[in-house]
């Protein structure tokens, strides 16, 4: 018999499973406001300072591998960019190689952008982490990548 089908075994596992809901339901509410707070610190709109934060990983991205990184369709990423442009936070190069695309990079702004963005996202989880006792650190970070790694065996198996 599985543990979780005995009666008080089932009884606690569904606890348990409530228990996770609310807590990674939680934990989305909280990465959203992170998110809504850093779009207005910032004045970008979600998409965008993620944008900027791929195009600095590397010196120049076609316009279809912001997509894929950014996980959006070409119309959106066409609106992101266009946004980006029109602040001066990224400008558009013609691949050497293929004339027919356009590659972007960011500007001498959008680097600085970036940089402060990466140092208040530096500075939140260290604010985060500090809130945490030093012993305890090590197994909190292990948790959450139990916890990674079972969202995405749970999301594989929902598309499979």
């Amino acid at each position: 018999m599985d543990v979780a089908t005995r009666p008080s075994d089932a009884d606690a596992f569904e606890r348990q499973a409530n228990r996770l809901q609310e807590a990674v339901e939680n934990l989305f509410s909280c990465c959203q406001a992170r998110i809504a707070l850093q779009s207005e610190r910032f004045g970008l709109p979600p998409a965008a300072l993620r944008a900027v934060l791929a195009l600095g990983e590397s010196r120049y991205l076609a316009p279809g591998e912001l997509g894929r990184r950014l996980g959006v369709t070409k119309s959106r990423v066409t609106a992101v960019t266009t946004g980006l442009l029109r602040q001066g936070l990224i400008e558009k190069h013609p691949d050497p190689a293929d004339a027919r695309v356009t590659l972007l990079s960011l500007t001498p702004a959008g680097k600085r952008m970036r940089e402060d963005i990466r140092a208040f996202m530096v500075s939140l989880f260290q604010s985060m982490l500090d809130r945490v006792e030093p012993e305890r650190r090590e197994a909190v970070l292990a948790s959450l990548e139990v916890l990674r790694h079972c969202m995405d065996s749970a999301r594989a198996a929902l598309m499979a």
